[in-house]
C-alpha cells in the first residue's frame, strides 16, 4: 500500500484488510398529499476503511513511532494505492484508531503486531489516465469508461489564430443536465488553452486566461459517450481524464 507514492513498508506496516464503500447519496424528494415530488439524488463522499498491521519489534515506543510516521502523512489529501485493487482512491483521513493486541491472545508486551485502522472520505478512479486527441474535426466523441460524472482536462491548440470559438459537450448544468457552451476568445496560433476541470484553472501557455473565457462549470464528462463539438476545424483538441466510479 502506498500513500502519495510512499510505501507503508517503510514504517514496518502492511495492508491487512479493506472495507470498501460507495458514495453516499442525499435526496430531498417529498411525498406531498399523494403527489410525490421526485428529485435527483446528490452524491457525497465514498468512505473506505483500511486496516494496517504494524510491527511491534523494538518495543512499544517503536510501534508508536511507526504509527506516528504513517499518520503524519495523512494530514493532507492523499492518493491511496491499495494492494490487490484495480483502482486508486483519493481522499482525506477522517478517523483513526490503534489496537495494540488485535488477536487478544497474549499480554500486550509480547504482542508482535498491532492494528491501525484508518477511515478515509474521497473518491475512486482508474489508475491509468485516458488521453484522447482530435484534430481537424468539428465534432467527435469521447468515451468515459467510468460510471459517474468525471472531471476532465481539455487542451485546445489552434492551428491558426482565431478571434473566438465555441465548444459544446464539456460542461453541464449540475441541476438540469443542460449543456453549457464554452466560448474562448483571443486564441493565438500554437498556444495551448487548458481548461482544467480538476484544479478549476483556465490558462493559456500556463498563464491565467479567465478574462477571455465564458465558462460556467468545470469541464466534466458523463458516463459513456460524450459528443463534443467546436465551431472551428483548425483546432487540435486533447481530452484527459481518470474515469471515476460509484
Amino acid at each position: 500500500m502506498k500513500l502519495n507514492g510512499w510505501d507503508i513498508l517503510n514504517a514496518d506496516a502492511k495492508q491487512w484488510n479493506v472495507t470498501p464503500g460507495f458514495h453516499s447519496v442525499k435526496n430531498s424528494s417529498e411525498w406531498n398529499r399523494g403527489s410525490p415530488v421526485m428529485l435527483d439524488g446528490e452524491m457525497g463522499f465514498k468512505t473506505i476503511v483500511v486496516t494496517l498491521l504494524i510491527k511491534r519489534d523494538g518495543g512499544r515506543q517503536a510501534l508508536l513511532s511507526r504509527c506516528s510516521e504513517i499518520l503524519s502523512r495523512l494530514l493532507i489529501p492523499v492518493e491511496i494505492e491499495l494492494d490487490d485493487f484495480e483502482h486508486n482512491f483519493y481522499g482525506v483521513m477522517t478517523k483513526h484508531s490503534l489496537t495494540e493486541n488485535p488477536l487478544n491472545i497474549m499480554p500486550v508486551k509480547y504482542n508482535r503486531a498491532s492494528k491501525l485502522t484508518l477511515t478515509f472520505d474521497g473518491y475512486e478512479y482508474a489508475k491509468t489516465e485516458s488521453v484522447q486527441t482530435f484534430s481537424g474535426s468539428t465534432a467527435f466523441t469521447v468515451n468515459n469508461g467510468g460510471n459517474i460524472v468525471t472531471p476532465a482536462i481539455v487542451e485546445i491548440t489552434p492551428q491558426v489564430g482565431a478571434a473566438s470559438i465555441e465548444v459544446t459537450g464539456i460542461c453541464q448544468d449540475h441541476n438540469t443536465g443542460e449543456d453549457l457552451p464554452v466560448v474562448i476568445r483571443e486564441l493565438a496560433t500554437g498556444k495551448t488553452v487548458t481548461l482544467d476541470g480538476v484544479a478549476g484553472l483556465f490558462t493559456q501557455e500556463g498563464k491565467l486566461k479567465s478574462g477571455d473565457i465564458d465558462i460556467w462549470e468545470r469541464p466534466a464528462l458523463l458516463p459513456g459517450e460524450n459528443k463534443i463539438t467546436v465551431d472551428n476545424n483548425r483546432m487540435d483538441i486533447t481530452v484527459k481524464f481518470h474515469p471515476r466510479f460509484m
